[in-house]
């Protein structure tokens, strides 16, 4: 179950808290990623500006409510235990049971004979994400877990996400591809598989026909030129 509320922390209790943990990512400001040593994630949020709207609505709230609406919405993500604040500190920090599995990335550089498959599920599971209406503007490889056992795919790192009430419209669905791409890694993959098959896997997945299907390929050339279209050098993966 999800806390409403922030459990407050003073200074010395923040640094019992991440006392023994593991830094899994940090920055020039401090960690931004622990994992306890019992198998929890701690993830932290600073403040960056004295007035900003993550003072009225903490990113760590909106972490917790982005995994409790993806939940709602059948998604796997990961499980929230325990939400916390620093006031000293300026800091905000959500305890949460990771999602088991690797990334989509991770999966793709160490199982590079599964890409065909792991591509074909991830734009099938892009299309879910957009037929539900799901903008997550943090969307790359790197965010999508594949799980164990052939489970459906699931999401992390969620704070930045908003929902709509019906299927994305299509200048959404184009602006997030461009997430998707954003990273030369997951490029050269998608090359490697065949951009206008992963773009075609996912037109069938969301049932896009049509004049709608022509309208998305139309946007999407235009605005991700990495769609384009596929020179005779660059053969898709079958």
């Amino acid at each position: 179950m999800i806390k409403s509320r922030f459990e407050r922390l003073d200074r010395n209790a923040y640094r019992e808290l991440l006392a023994g943990c593991t830094v899994v990512e940090q920055d020039a400001h401090g960690e931004k990623v622990l994992r306890t040593a019992g198998g929890e994630m701690i993830k932290i949020f600073r403040r960056k500006r004295l007035l900003s709207t993550a003072l009225l609505f903490p990113y760590a709230r909106r972490f917790a409510r982005n995994v409790a609406r993806l939940t709602a919405c059948g998604i796997s993500t990961v499980e929230v235990n325990r939400l916390l604040c620093c006031p000293p500190l300026g800091r905000h920090l959500v305890i949460y049971r990771p999602l088991p599995g690797r990334t989509l990335r991770e999966t793709l550089r160490l199982a590079p004979e599964n890409l065909p498959r792991n591509l074909d599920l991830a734009a099938s599971f892009i299309a879910t994400l957009h037929q539900k209406g799901v903008y997550f503007r943090s969307l790359h490889f790197g965010n999508v877990i594949v799980p164990p056992a052939g489970e459906p795919f699931g999401l992390i790192d969620v704070a930045d996400m908003t929902f709509r009430a019906g299927p994305l419209p299509i200048r959404l669905r184009v602006r997030n591809f461009r997430h998707v791409l954003r990273y030369a890694e997951d490029r050269e993959a998608l090359s490697r598989y065949g951009r206008q098959r992963f773009a075609d896997r996912y037109l069938a997945s969301a049932g896009m026909q049509g004049a709608a299907r022509a309208e998305f390929l139309r946007n999407l050339h235009r605005h991700v030129p990495m769609m384009a279209g596929e020179t005779d050098d660059e053969p898709s993966c079958r």
